[in-house]
C-alpha cells in the first residue's frame, strides 16, 4: 500500500470540524502532485497518545511503508506543535518525526523558535509531507491558503542569507509576520546530519531531518500573516500570568536563564563529563567555552 492510499484511508477515519476547542487541523501535502488536504483527527488520538509528538508518532504509524529507505519521498515527514503551543507560557515548542536518514531508526527532533507557534496560530497542528517535488519548492502557507511556489532562486542560501531574501521577497518580518521552517546546503546536498532551522536560532538537529527535507525537494515551509490572537477569559489570562511568574522567579531562570541563556549548560555538562565530543570519544570540552566567556562578544538577547 503506497502513502497515498494510507493518506486516503486516514483522512477516511478522520474529522472535517474540530473535535476539541484549541485543535488545529492535520495538513497533508504532496509535494510530486502540488496537492493538499486537510482533516482533523480524531480525538481518541489524544486521549491514547501524549501531546502533539504523540500525535506525530501516530500519524507514522498509520502512514509509513515498511522496507523503505528514509529518503524515499513514500516516506513521510511529519512537522507538529505541542497540544499547549502558543496558548500557555513556556510552551513555543514542536516536534519532526518521520525516518532517520543518519541511523534508519525514529526520527523524532524537538525545537521551537517562531513556527511551531505560527503553525498554531494559523490554525494547523501538524504538517504531513510526502512525495518528491519536481524542482525545489517553497511552501506559502497563509491564512489557511497552500500555494506552491518556485524555490529555485533560494537554492544554495544558507539560514541568515535566507531569512533576509525572504524578508525582502515577500515584504515580511521573521517572528512579527512570518515563521519559516527552512533546510540549508547541507539539507540541499543530503548530509545525512543536516538539520531544519526553525527561526534563527532553533533547530531540529536530530536525526538528520534536513537530509529527508532535502530529499523531497522542498527548501522552506513559509508561514506569512500575524499570528491570530486566542480570545481569552478572565480566568485563563490570570492562570497564564500566574503559570508566567512561576517560571520566571525560578532560581535557574533568574540567575542563569536571563543573564546568560541556555549556554549556560555548557558548563554543568562539561563538568559532569555528559559531552558528547568527537562522536563520543570525549565527554568534556574547552573552558574557554563556558558561558561567562562570551558575555564580552554578546551585544543582545533573543528569547527562547
Amino acid at each position: 500500500m503506497d502513502i497515498h492510499e494510507r493518506v486516503r484511508r486516514l483522512c477516511e477515519r478522520s474529522h472535517d470540524k474540530p473535535q476539541f476547542a484549541t485543535q488545529g487541523a492535520t495538513l497533508f501535502v504532496d509535494l510530486q502532485h502540488r496537492e493538499t488536504r486537510q482533516v482533523f483527527l480524531p480525538k481518541v488520538i489524544f486521549q491514547h497518545f501524549l501531546g502533539g509528538r504523540g500525535a506525530n508518532m501516530a500519524l507514522l504509524y498509520n502512514l509509513l511503508p515498511e522496507g523503505l529507505d528514509p529518503l524515499d519521498p513514500q516516506v513521510p515527514l511529519i512537522f507538529g506543535a505541542g497540544v499547549l503551543t502558543s496558548l500557555i507560557p513556556g510552551a513555543p515548542r514542536g516536534n519532526v518525526s518521520g525516518v532517520a536518514p543518519d541511523s534508519d531508526a525514529i526520527l523524532d527532533s524537538n525545537a521551537g523558535d517562531y513556527f511551531p507557534s505560527f503553525m498554531r496560530r494559523q490554525g494547523i497542528d501538524h504538517i504531513v509531507l510526502y512525495g518528491r517535488s519536481p524542482g525545489w519548492t517553497l511552501l506559502k502557507l497563509d491564512q489557511g491558503a497552500a500555494e506552491f511556489l518556485d524555490g529555485d532562486g533560494y537554492q544554495g542560501l544558507d539560514n541568515i542569507a535566507l531569512t533576509t531574501a525572504i524578508e525582502r521577497d515577500f515584504v515580511c518580518q521573521e517572528g512579527r509576520d512570518m515563521a519559516m521552517a527552512r533546510i540549508t546546503r547541507a539539507g540541499e546536498n543530503l548530509v545525512l546530519c543536516a538539520g531544519i532551522m526553525a527561526g534563527p536560532k532553533s533547530i531540529w538537529a536530530r536525526g538528520g531531518a534536513g537530509a529527508k527535507m532535502g530529499a523531497l525537494g522542498l527548501k522552506a515551509i513559509l508561514i506569512l500573516g500575524r499570528p491570530v490572537t486566542v480570545p481569552m477569559g478572565d480566568d485563563y489570562r490570570a492562570s497564564s500570568k500566574a503559570i508566567g511568574r512561576k517560571i520566571l522567579s525560578t532560581s535557574v531562570t533568574r540567575k542563569a536563564l536571563k543573564t546568560v541563556g541556555t549556554p549556560f549548560l555548557y558548563k554543568p555538562s562539561r563538568l559532569l563529563g555528559a559531552l558528547g565530543v568527537r562522536n563520543h570519544q570525549r565527554t568534556g570540552w574547552r573552558e574557554t567555552l563556558d558561558a561567562e566567556h562570551f558575555d564580552s562578544y554578546r551585544d543582545g538577547m533573543a528569547g527562547c
